[in-house]
């Protein structure tokens, strides 16, 4: 679940800011190119971050198991 909210928001954002960006610099906005590069953020960040805060923080979770 935690990984379909993650991508689902990175999605939000990217369109958000992909918007934003392609009226600044006078571009066409392409939202199945936003769309893309969300997911593709969400699912590097839903996949690494654990991992991340895992090596920072020991605990008795299945992510300090990880690394």
């Amino acid at each position: 679940m935690r990984y379909i909210v993650t991508i689902f928001w990175a999605t939000i954002y990217c369109e958000i800011i992909g918007f934003i960006a392609s009226a600044l610099t006078s571009m066409q906005f392409d939202p199945i190119q936003s769309g893309v590069i969300g997911v593709v953020f969400g699912l590097l960040f839903a996949f690494i971050i654990p991992g991340i805060t895992a090596k920072s923080h020991k605990d008795s979770s299945k992510f300090s198991k990880m690394l």
